[in-house]
């Protein structure tokens, strides 16, 4: 059996269901739903987001680590906890850049990268009236950066270039932050 067959039981023996039951909540037939908990087949994606919505889990959660009933009862919390505790990561690596914590929905953003450490730093000093203004103009200046050629005309653009230019754009913003950071 593999994890995803394993922790589908889990989820259905959780909520009380049977196979037919499972199977007609997630709109699929009985066999195919058997053969997804038997690990003969793999469920598409559509019914492995529904499964971890109706166990209260991240898909991350329901794919990776094995889940077992007494799991179940404490159910995962889209919001970080408020008070300091132990974190068990259970997905994600410093190499994807997010980590996924058991207990928690969401995934996190994560760096090993000194200029992005300071960046953030200092992102998370600013009010929110700043914080929103500048992902607005970052999502702006993002989304409106068409690479051009001097005929004004697109033209491909290898992804080394746009690496580099990337990079130039977060040192730019970087120094931005830092100002409104000193003004403020």
């Amino acid at each position: 059996m593999t994890i995803l067959s394993q922790n589908l039981k889990a989820i259905r023996k959780n909520l009380g269901n049977t196979q037919m039951v499972l199977a007609n909540e997630l709109g699929i037939g009985f066999r195919t739903y058997v053969r997804y908990e038997a690990g003969e087949r793999d469920a598409p994606i559509s019914i492995m987001i529904h499964l971890a919505k109706l166990g209260n889990m991240s898909l991350d959660r329901l794919l990776t680590t094995e889940v077992k009933k007494q799991d179940l009862e404490i159910t995962d919390v889209a919001s970080t906890p408020k008070t300091s505790q132990k974190m068990e990561a259970i997905g994600g690596s410093l190499d994807e850049g997010r980590l996924v914590f058991k207990g928690l929905k969401n995934d996190f953003l994560v760096s090993s990268n000194g200029e992005e450490k300071k960046l953030l730093t200092k992102f998370r000093k600013m009010d929110k009236a700043k914080r929103d203004r500048c992902l607005s103009d970052m999502e702006w200046m993002l989304g409106n950066s068409k690479p051009t050629n001097p005929d004004g005309n697109k033209k491909n653009v290898s992804k080394k270039d746009l690496k580099a230019k990337n990079a130039a754009r977060l040192k730019k913003m970087t120094k931005a932050i830092k100002k409104i950071t000193v003004k403020g």
